[in-house]
């Protein structure tokens, strides 16, 4: 089944490994921040904030730290549009309140909150003050504006951050973010920066992430199995390997959506309409007669003639 938000999956799964967060907090973290704030206390907790109409904005992991002698809270969200927002304190500001507002209710003491946005649209993200949403403001009125900011994680600029992120995992992530809806820069991207993956997949840990972020590009980018095979066919044989294995797993989830559906509609209709919608799931997700007519031991004419039937019906 499609995961109903692709990206927030990956995103979660990405930066909940502490060295990916930390990598990507020390290379956008102002220096005044970076002084203070003690990594190796970083922890992530289990909270969430965000409610029906934050979540439409924003995909949360919450996160403690030390900044000096004072706990703090760092929240990192995924800005969810493919455009910039104009007005991000507002939404922000809601998500802030809710993490205190949790605090007064349970009686513990209020902790500072560093809010971090990671957007990974097209547009450059115009941040500016949120005095400046009311246009020109007497200076009398100036203390009743709240005044805070915030962190921005832009990842147009990823290729030129990338030298600043240590690890391979934070460059993959990166990368993936910004270009997995972009089919053809995602190709070049894929090329260009092979040597990430190939040494990813050269360990255990690294194939566990190389093998997420496949699940990652079939739900996200549009291209096909037969596609990314073929990219990690060039990259290298592990990370090929490690795509042929996902793609089987792809068939499979393909062939028994369809199988499943067909034989829930009714064992009195047959095999034939069965391994029809098992090969109608299999289309579904990208892939092609000669790959599905290896799958399932058939010929590739017998397999063209039932696709064409399903694209007839379709119309």
């Amino acid at each position: 089944m499609h995961p109903e938000k692709p990206h927030d999956k990956f995103f979660k799964e990405a930066f909940s490994r502490l060295d990916i967060t930390s990598d990507f907090l020390q290379a956008y973290l102002p220096h005044s921040l970076l002084e203070n704030l003690d990594f190796a206390s970083l922890r992530q907790e289990t909270d969430s904030y965000t409610d029906e109409q934050l979540s439409e904005h924003f995909a949360d992991l919450v996160f403690s730290a030390q900044f000096g002698d004072q706990p703090i809270r760092i929240t990192l969200l995924l800005e969810h549009k493919s455009y910039t927002e104009p007005y991000p304190h507002f939404q922000l500001n809601r998500y802030l309140l809710a993490i205190w507002e949790r605090q007064i209710r349970q009686r513990t003491a209020l902790t500072p909150v560093l809010p971090v946005v990671l957007y990974h649209g097209r547009g450059r993200w115009q941040k500016r003050p949120a005095d400046q949403y009311f246009g020109k403001l007497a200076p009398e009125l100036m203390p009743f504006i709240p005044a805070f900011d915030y962190v921005l994680i832009d990842l147009t600029d990823i290729n030129r951050k990338l030298p600043a992120l240590t690890s391979d995992y934070a460059r993959l992530t990166g990368l993936l973010l910004q270009y997995s809806r972009r089919k053809r820069d995602l190709m070049r991207i894929l090329d260009e920066h092979a040597q990430i993956i190939r040494t990813l997949a050269l360990s255990a840990p690294g194939r566990t992430f190389v093998s997420t972020t496949l699940v990652y590009l079939n739900w996200a980018s549009g291209l096909t199995p037969v596609e990314i095979i073929t990219i990690f066919e060039r990259i290298s044989t592990q990370a090929g390997e490690l795509a042929m294995s996902a793609a089987q797993t792809w068939i499979n989830q393909g062939l028994s959506q369809g199988l499943e559906q067909g034989l829930t509609q009714g064992i009195e209709q047959g095999l034939t309409q069965g391994l029809e919608r098992g090969i109608r799931g299999m289309v579904k997700l990208g892939m092609d007669a000669k790959t599905i007519a290896a799958a399932l031991d058939m010929s590739q004419t017998d397999v063209d003639t039932i696709i064409a039937r399903i694209n007839a019906e379709s119309r």
